[in-house]
C-alpha cells in the first residue's frame, strides 16, 4: 500500500493528485514520510474564563450572537461569542465570497451549540478576543500534540491529518533500516514515525525526532559513500628526483600546513585505493601548491591529471600558471574550454586520447562524453561548492582515477560533513610567511568621495584595485550602484584620472581580455560584479571597494577581500554602506572584526542558511525534511562517523539488506 499513488488515499483523485505534487507528495509513502512543519497543543481545553492576553490554546463554549456582516462587495465578517461563567470570547473570521446568502461557515455554526476553536487570545475593546482560528463543531479526533502540515490551496490540514492516519494503518510495512549496533540509542523505526505525527508529549517528540534526524544523515552519508566507494587505483610511485627538483625550486618556504596536505595527498597518492581528499585552505593560504605537487607526482608516475574549474576566466589562468611552473620539467599543459574551436578541441581530444598530453585545465567541457583519457590517473576539482557530487564522479570515473578536491570558501564543519562526508578533510589554517591581514574599514555612503581619493594615491604607487557592485544594470526594484552605470560615473568623476576597465558575468571574450589588461597592469582599477569573487590573484591589487556591501554574504565579503592583501604589501578593503537594521551591522562587525573565514562561514550559515550560501540547488546537495545542519550539527557528526564506519566493514551493505533499500531510495 505504501507504494501506491496518493489516489489510493480516501477522498483523492487525479485533480486532488496533481495538487498534491506541488507538496512533492506521490505516493502513500509520502505522505506517510512528510513530517509536520509545527505543532498546536491540544493537550488541554479551555473555556472562556481561563482566556488571557497572548494566551494559545483549544477554547469551547457555547456559541451565542452569531452574525454576519457584509463589509464590501466580496468581504463578510463572521462573529460569534463563546460565553463563560464570568467573561466571553469573540471570535472573529474574514472571508471572501461572491454572490448572495450566507457563507457556508456561518451556515455550519448556526447548526451547532458547542464550538471548538484554537488560536491566540488578544485584548479586545469589550472583551478578550480571537481572529481566524482553527475551528471544530465536534471535539477534535487528535487531542495532545496536533501536527501542522505544509499546505497549498485546495488541501487543508484536517485532509492532511485523515490521510494520516490513512497511512499510519500501514506503518507495518515500513522496515527497521538501522543496525543493531545503533537502535540502542534511538526509537524504533516505526514508533518514531508514529511519534512525529501524533506525539504524547514533549519528551516523545523530542525522541522522535533525533531518530529521524539521525536516520536522515545517516543515510545520506551512506548514500554519499556508496556513490564514491573507494575502488583500487594506480599507487603512484615514492617521490623522486622530479618532486625533489620542484621542491628545491620554490621561491618561498611551506608553511606547517602546506606540509601537512602534502603528506596526506602523498599518503592517499601511494595508496592501493583511490584518494578521495579535500584540501579547505583560506584565502591566499597556498592550496595551488598541493596541487602542483599532487599533479608532478601523477606525471611523473606516468599518468594523465584533469584539473577542473568553474569558469573560463580561472581555466586560463591556472593553466597559464602550470605552464610555467612544469615548462622546465618537460611537461605538456594544454587548455579546454566550452568555446574553443572545433579544429583546437579535436587536437586536445586526440592528444589526451592518445597519451600524448599529461595535464589538461578545463570547465565543464572536461566532463564531456567526447573526452577520453589514455591514463587518467589523477583528478583535481577548484573550487567545489560550484560543482556538484555527480560532476566529480562523471571525472574520476574517465579513469579510475584519484580525486583531489579544493576549496577556498571556508565551509562550516556540519556543510562540509553534508557536502564532502565522503571525503578525507586537511584544513590548511596558516598563512605565507610575511602576509599582512587586510585592513577592513566600514564606511558611510557619505564618504564614498575620500575612499576613491585613497584609491586614487595607492594607483600613483604603482598599485592596483578593485571597486565591486551587486548588479550589472541599474534595477528598478533594488536601490543599488550597478558596474556599468557606475563605471561611467567613475570614469568621468573620481577615477578620471586613472585607467579604468569593466567586468561583469554577462560579457563574452572581452571579459577575459579586460582582465588580462588588469593582470598586465595596463587597467589600474577593475570595476566589477562578483565575478572577480574567486581565484584571481593579483599581488599589485591592495585596496577593493565593495559597493552596498550589506547586501553580499558574509562568505562572499570574505572571498572579495581575498582578493586583495596577497603580497607583503598593506591592503584595505573598504565596505561602503548603511545598514538600517542591527542584524545588518552585526553582520558587517563580524567581517570588520575577524579574517578567520571559519567562523565567518559559521556566522553567514547561522544568518542565511545552507541553501543562500552555497547559491542555486546542486547535485548532491541535500536539503533534509528535518534536520537542520546547525542545531543538529551533533548528530550529525554521529552519523557521519557511524556511516564511515560502516561504509569500511561492509562497502556493498550486503550484510544490510533492509539498510541497502533505504539508501538506494536516497539516491537520485
Amino acid at each position: 500500500m505504501l507504494d501506491q499513488p496518493v489516489t489510493a488515499l480516501p477522498g483523492v483523485g487525479v485533480e486532488k493528485a496533481k495538487i498534491l505534487a506541488k507538496l512533492d507528495l506521490y505516493s502513500v509513502r509520502d505522505v506517510l514520510f512528510g513530517y509536520p512543519r509545527s505543532y498546536k497543543d491540544y493537550s488541554k481545553i479551555y473555556t472562556a474564563d481561563h482566556a488571557r492576553q497572548g494566551m494559545e490554546g483549544l477554547f469551547t463554549g457555547t456559541v451565542v450572537n452569531l452574525r454576519e456582516q457584509l463589509l464590501n462587495q466580496n468581504k463578510r465578517l463572521i462573529q460569534a461569542q463563546i460565553q463563560g461563567n464570568t467573561q466571553s470570547l469573540t471570535v472573529s473570521w474574514f472571508q471572501v465570497m461572491r454572490g448572495r446568502g450566507t457563507s457556508y461557515l456561518y451556515r455550519q455554526l448556526s447548526k451547532v451549540d458547542q464550538i471548538w476553536i484554537y488560536g491566540q487570545i488578544k485584548e479586545g475593546p469589550y472583551s478578550w478576543e480571537l481572529t481566524s482560528g482553527e475551528w471544530h463543531t465536534k471535539q477534535p479526533k487528535h487531542l495532545g500534540l496536533v501536527p501542522v502540515y505544509p499546505l497549498v490551496s485546495g488541501i487543508t490540514n484536517t485532509m492532511r491529518l485523515q490521510w494520516i492516519d490513512f497511512a499510519l494503518k500501514y506503518l507495518d510495512q515500513i522496515y527497521e533500516c538501522l543496525p543493531k549496533q545503533l537502535l540502542a540509542e534511538f526509537y524504533p523505526r516505526t514508533k518514531a514515525i508514529h511519534a512525529i505525527h501524533f506525539p504524547t508529549d514533549d519528551g516523545e517528540l523530542l525522541e522522535a525526532r533525533k531518530r529521524l534526524i539521525f536516520e536522515e544523515f545517516f543515510l545520506f552519508h551512506l548514500s554519499l559513500g556508496k556513490q564514491e566507494e573507494q575502488k583500487n587505483a594506480i599507487q603512484h610511485k615514492p617521490d623522486g628526483k622530479c618532486l625533489e627538483q620542484y621542491f628545491n625550486t620554490l621561491p618561498f618556504t611551506l608553511t606547517a600546513g602546506q606540509l601537512q596536505a602534502i603528506c596526506d595527498v602523498r599518503a592517499d597518492m601511494e595508496a592501493p585505493i583511490q584518494m578521495r581528499r579535500l584540501i579547505q585552505g583560506d584565502v591566499g593560504s597556498g592550496k595551488t601548491v598541493i596541487a602542483e605537487y599532487a599533479t608532478l607526482k601523477a606525471v611523473d608516475s606516468g599518468g594523465q591529471v584533469a584539473f577542473l574549474v568553474p569558469t573560463e576566466v580561472l581555466a586560463r589562468q591556472m593553466w597559464t600558471r602550470l605552464r610555467e611552473r612544469f615548462s622546465s620539467f618537460g611537461i605538456e599543459v594544454e587548455l579546454l574550454v566550452g568555446k574553443d574551436t572545433t579544429k583546437h578541441q579535436k587536437k586536445i581530444l586526440s592528444g589526451l586520447a592518445q597519451g600524448t598530453i599529461a595535464v589538461v585545465v578545463g570547465t565543464h567541457a572536461l566532463i564531456a562524453d567526447r573526452v577520453v583519457f589514455a591514463n587518467l590517473t589523477l583528478a583535481i576539482v577548484d573550487e567545489q561548492h560550484r560543482f556538484g557530487v555527480r560532476q566529480r564522479i562523471a571525472l574520476s570515473d574517465k579513469g579510475n582515477a584519484d580525486l583531489l578536491v579544493m576549496s577556498a570558501t571556508p565551509i562550516p564543519r556540519s556543510l562540509a560533513l553534508t557536502l564532502y562526508g565522503d571525503l578525507n578533510n586537511t584544513i590548511i589554517r596558516d598563512l605565507p610567511a610575511g602576509r599582512r591581514i587586510v585592513d577592513t574599514r566600514l564606511i558611510h555612503p557619505s564618504k564614498r568621495q575620500d575612499v576613491y581619493r585613497f584609491l586614487v594615491g595607492r594607483v600613483e604607487e604603482k598599485e592596483q584595485g578593485f571597486v565591486v557592485f551587486a548588479l550589472v544594470e541599474e534595477s528598478d526594484k533594488l536601490d543599488l550602484k550597478a558596474a556599468v552605470t557606475e563605471m561611467e560615473v567613475l570614469s568621468a568623476g573620481p577615477l578620471s584620472s586613472i585607467r579604468v576597465g569593466l567586468v561583469h558575468g554577462q560579457m563574452g571574450k572581452q571579459k577575459a581580455e579586460c582582465l588580462e589588461l588588469f593582470y598586465q597592469q595596463k587597467i589600474d582599477v577593475l570595476v566589477s560584479t562578483t565575478v572577480i569573487e574567486v581565484g584571481m590573484n593579483v599581488p599589485t591589487a591592495t585596496v577593493i571597494v565593495v559597493e552596498n556591501a550589506d547586501r553580499f554574504g558574509l562568505a562572499q565579503l570574505h572571498q572579495l577581500r581575498g582578493r586583495v592583501g596577497r603580497s607583503k604589501k598593506q591592503a584595505y578593503c573598504f565596505l561602503i554602506a548603511n545598514p538600517q537594521s542591527e542584524i545588518a551591522r552585526q553582520r558587517l562587525d563580524i567581517i570588520r572584526h575577524t579574517n578567520d573565514g571559519l567562523r565567518i562561514a559559521e556566522e553567514d550559515l547561522k544568518l542565511r542558511g545552507p541553501g543562500d550560501l552555497l547559491g542555486t540547488r546542486q547535485s548532491g546537495q541535500p536539503w533534509f525534511k528535518l534536520a537542520d545542519l546547525i542545531a543538529d550539527a551533533e548528530l550529525l557528526e554521529k552519523a557521519a562517523k557511524a556511516g564511515r564506519m560502516l561504509i569500511l566493514e561492509d562497502p556493498t551493505l550486503a550484510k544490510y539488506p533492509t539498510l541497502l533499500a533505504e539508501v538506494k531510495r536516497q539516491q537520485p
